[in-house]
């Protein structure tokens, strides 16, 4: 961990850096928590509190909608490119039989991890966009960055 409280590879972190604000001189929080309870008068926000209409009605634009999209549109990606790889397979063996067994073995297998994989990749992408501006957010309420 570096001298501003960032780091790696801490437990629970999932590749992203791991925010450790002190513990307060009162003592720790509370049993079973794992965070310090907002004090009186603060609220504690949560941007994807809102549904998805909500956020797609939300003209301040303070939640947003792509990433409940993103856990929609991924599983549907996922069926297209595997019935893609069907349709492609059906078709190369009405072409020929040797070509149907060379798409069903090597090519439509292929086909659908590359598909998956650049999509996932760009799907990612995203997130982690979305992912970094939460945690901009959380780390400019509790007053670190100005």
């Amino acid at each position: 961990m570096t001298e501003n409280g960032f780091g790696h590879d801490q437990p629970g972190d999932s590749g992203r850096a791991a925010y450790r604000p002190e513990q307060p001189a009162a003592g720790p929080p509370p049993p079973g928590t794992g965070h310090a309870q907002p004090q009186h008068g603060q609220q504690q926000r949560l941007p994807s509190a809102k549904g998805f209409i909500g956020s797609l009605f939300d003209f301040g634009f303070t939640s947003f909608v792509t990433p409940k999209v993103i856990r929609v549109l991924y599983p549907l990606i996922v069926i297209v490119a595997a019935l893609s790889a069907l349709g492609f397979i059906a078709a190369a063996f009405s072409t020929s039989t040797v070509f149907g067994i060379v798409t069903l073995f090597v090519l439509a297998p292929l086909f659908f991890l590359v598909v998956v994989a650049i999509y996932r990749i760009s799907l990612e992408f995203f997130m982690v966009i979305f992912r970094i501006s939460d945690d901009i957010r959380t780390i400019r309420e509790r007053g670190d960055l100005r």
